[in-house]
């Protein structure tokens, strides 16, 4: 069943902290889908969405890290407390399914440029 959410194949120049922090809110969609179907409990679409977006706002303001402007540091650390949470909600059933999404997460915030540093438009044309 793992599997389901895939980090987009999108040339670096695209990565930025935003696009990484939306990316966070599939993924999370994603394994909380998987978790539900795991578990014998369907959910609704919108519903999830909405459950997720509210859960994965809440981490970041607990973590102390804006939803609106997030850093490098600060979406490793929503991240982490993600993880955190679902591997407490889940236990080992849910191991295969948060290793393999925090795995594909990794993959695009490995590729954001570190906090403090922009990557300028006329580099990314040179």
């Amino acid at each position: 069943m793992t599997g389901t959410y895939r980090a987009p194949d999108v040339p670096t120049e695209q990565i930025t902290r935003e696009f990484v922090r939306d990316e966070l809110f599939r993924c999370f969609e994603s394994a909380n889908k998987e978790f539900l179907t795991l578990l014998h409990q369907p959910v609704a679409d919108e519903a999830l969405k909405t459950q997720v977006r509210q859960f994965v706002e809440g981490v970041f303001q607990t973590c102390g890290v804006s939803i609106e402007n997030p850093t490098k540091t600060g979406i490793l650390t929503a991240i982490s407390q993600c993880k955190s949470n679902a591997e407490k909600m889940m236990g080992p059933q849910g191991a295969d399914i948060i290793r393999h999404h925090y795995e594909e997460m990794m993959k695009l915030v490995n590729r954001l440029p570190a906090d403090g540093t922009r990557a300028s438009p006329d580099m990314i044309r040179i």
